[in-house]
């Protein structure tokens, strides 16, 4: 089992893609600008005109057709209708006004704050706000006359019509289909799992360790974005929920073995499971598990009773459930609602108009001014370039940590990209057929890591222009370094931006998301032991694995490893906090499966101090101001004993073990709160 053998990395690949939005977005995408290309070369010709009236026909489609996030058929095909009305509209405005840099550059402000404002009607309007970003960007980099800009949008139009049919009829997508694909790609994200386990079994390593890592996080992802994909476009929710419930299951028993394989550290019994971590890989890999699941693990292998008993249960639960093969529910084209976000809203500061978008689209808009002044100092006729950098930090981050971290790696992406296109465009130099070529692979390849890889999009971007500049005979050198310098400048001028204009620092979003966690979790847990039960087990586990999901999007870009200012205290909080959810989420698992012996009055007394211990905290996360004496009343509370909290069974043992270990990372949470500053 070699990390670089071809099934290990068919699998990371499936797993990278799983319901192929990428790949279908690279596909639409290259057949878009394509088709577009060759219809427009030959009606240009026909009519006698520049084919550079035609470039703003190709490139807003190909934008449009990956742009779109509507869910369901019926929205996306009427957000694709606005899209020519939009981008025509942004096209003309921009031809009578490209000429002038400063009347120019005070429409591009007002379009970028436009774009942002209309975030706040949701899906569509975010898209449709790209896109009239995106077309008076190519307004200004275009430059048509003012007496042609019929022609222009006569092209748009068309060019549309173009990525319609191939979005909807070309390569289409069916919430049925991604939902096979999501399966088979969540089987892929367990097999690459269980293949790095073995070998960290084996091996052990700091590198090996933080794969795992990513791998379960990537997991909890997808197996939150399939069960999102269920109860949206199911056609049946009541056939779904056995499926939702199942994906759940398959996640918490890949948890499990993962877990408890890290508490080993005697070489025997390392090597001991990592054997029976490749025998799972391997039945996982056939149609019907070849290797019973009994025989999968060995209870009497080393561990504690409950640890072995947590272990051969997640053992039957992967190799015994036929999670890919079963029956799957009618999928419908449109989606019944919309997801609920475990996303807490940043307080607003003014009246309803006030709030986190107004937020974010006046410092967008400030950062555009700030980059439109540098541009023009650095280079007055392609200004536009620091502009674009400085909306591009701006579209997937909202505080002063995640905008540094989306600039530097804004500016490391574009000096990448510099190197990488001009070396292909010295070494094509010439050659038409091969530059034509290489500009719709790079077309294909941006467009597939346009979602989600947004680095290797703009490493790709870069490289791009670089065969459209030789292809329309321009100095691709100068002007790759042109926008390598404007990069630059509109990555520092949004980093200043975020930090004067209304800021909103990582510490209060990652206090408010934590917060939320906690709350989530507090509230599983009252569920869990709660007698009867108060919900089924997926609904209140879901909104555990929203509140976590939101917190590591939070703080994912100030703890990578490319973050450019300290980020270990960062880690160490989300470790800590992902931890707690794991515990709580297996410790109800627990008591939904094994009701006698896990609802004992012991367990839901401690449960109960854990509870206000999760309330408490929470309420010091969201404080604004430290109190003196934060915990005073916590301090009051025992730490929970698990002795004394289970002796039910194996079961109560086990998840008296969970309980215990969340209320110890609680307790650390209160102690770094409560210490002096």
């Amino acid at each position: 089992m070699n990390r670089a053998t071809p099934a290990y990395l068919f699998d990371r690949l499936l797993a990278s893609d799983p319901p192929l939005d990428r790949l279908k977005s690279g596909l639409r995408a290259v057949l878009a600008a394509g088709l577009s290309a060759g219809a427009f070369l030959l009606l240009t010709r026909w009519l006698g005109l520049q084919y550079k009236l035609a470039l703003a026909g190709i490139v807003v489609p190909m934008m449009a057709v990956v742009a779109l996030q509507d869910p369901g058929r019926g929205r996306q095909q009427v957000t694709l209708a606005w899209v020519p009305v939009v981008a025509a509209a942004a096209l003309v405005v921009g031809a009578f006004i490209a000429h002038d840099p400063w009347l120019g550059g005070g429409a591009f402000v007002l379009t970028i704050f436009a774009a942002f404002q209309a975030r706040r009607f949701g899906p569509r309007g975010a898209g449709l706000g790209t896109i009239a970003y995106q077309s008076f960007f190519y307004a200004l980099l275009f430059k048509n006359p003012p007496d042609k800009v019929a022609w222009v949008v006569l092209f748009v139009f068309t060019g549309c019509a173009i990525a319609y049919a191939v979005h909807f009829w070309l390569v289409p997508g069916h919430p049925g289909r991604m939902l096979h694909s999501e399966l088979r790609a969540l089987r892929a994200r367990i097999r690459a799992l269980l293949h790095d386990l073995a070998r960290w079994l084996e091996r052990d390593g700091k590198a090996a360790a933080g794969r795992i890592d990513t791998h379960l996080a990537a997991l909890a992802a997808q197996s939150l974005a399939l069960d999102a994909r269920l109860a949206g476009f199911a056609g049946d929710l009541e056939s779904a929920a056995g499926l939702r419930d199942q994906v759940l299951r398959v996640d918490l028993a890949a948890e499990t073995v993962a877990a408890v394989a890290r508490t080993l550290d005697d070489p025997d019994a390392r090597r001991t499971l990592a054997g029976r971590v490749r025998a799972l890989h391997d039945a996982l890999g056939h149609a019907a598990p070849s290797t019973p699941a009994a025989a999968l693990v060995d209870a009497d292998g080393g561990l504690p009773a409950a640890q072995a008993w947590r272990l051969s249960g997640a053992f039957a639960t992967l190799a015994g459930t036929p999670l890919w093969r079963r029956a799957r529910p009618p999928m419908r084209d449109e989606h019944r609602a919309p997801p609920v976000s475990a996303r807490p809203a940043v307080p607003p500061r003014g009246g309803p108009w006030f709030d986190d978008t107004t937020r974010r689209a006046l410092q967008a808009s400030s950062a555009a001014l700030g980059a439109l002044l540098a541009g023009r100092a650095i280079a007055p006729q392609y200004w536009y370039w620091a502009v674009f950098a400085a909306f591009v930090v701006f579209t997937r981050t909202a505080t002063v940590g995640q905008t540094l971290s989306g600039a530097w790696r804004q500016v490391l992406a574009a000096g990448v990209g510099l190197g990488l296109g001009m070396g292909i465009a010295e070494l094509v130099h010439g050659n038409r057929t091969l530059e034509l070529t290489l500009l719709f692979v790079f077309v294909a390849m941006g467009f597939y890591a346009f979602r989600g890889l947004q680095n290797a999009y703009t490493v790709l971007l870069t490289a791009m222009l670089a065969m459209l500049y030789e292809l329309l005979g321009l100095d691709s050198a100068h002007m790759l370094v042109t926008r390598l310098q404007d990069t630059v400048a509109g990555a520092i001028v949004a980093v200043l931006a975020a930090r004067v204009v209304l800021p909103v620092h990582t510490r209060d979003e990652s206090g408010a998301r934590s917060a939320a966690l906690l709350r989530a979790a507090g509230a599983l847990l009252d569920a869990a032991l709660a007698d009867p039960p108060r919900a089924p087990l997926p609904l209140p586990v879901r909104d555990v694995d929203r509140a976590l999901q939101a917190l590591r999007q939070s703080l994912g870009p100030v703890t990578a490893t490319v973050y450019p200012a300290a980020k270990a205290h960062r880690r160490l909080h989300l470790d800590r906090l992902a931890r707690i959810a794991y515990c709580v989420r297996h410790l109800a698992a627990l008591a939904a499966g094994n009701d006698a012996h896990v609802r004992l009055e012991t367990m839901r007394a401690a449960t109960g101090a854990v509870h206000a211990r999760l309330e408490g905290v929470a309420r010091m996360l969201e404080a604004t101001a430290r109190p003196a004496q934060p915990g005073a009343d916590l301090a009051r509370l025992a730490p929970v004993d698990a002795a004394a909290a289970g002796g039910g069974g194996v079961a109560a043992d086990a998840a008296a073990a969970l309980l215990a270990e969340a209320d110890a990372l609680v307790r650390a949470l209160q102690t770094r709160l409560t210490a002096p500053a």
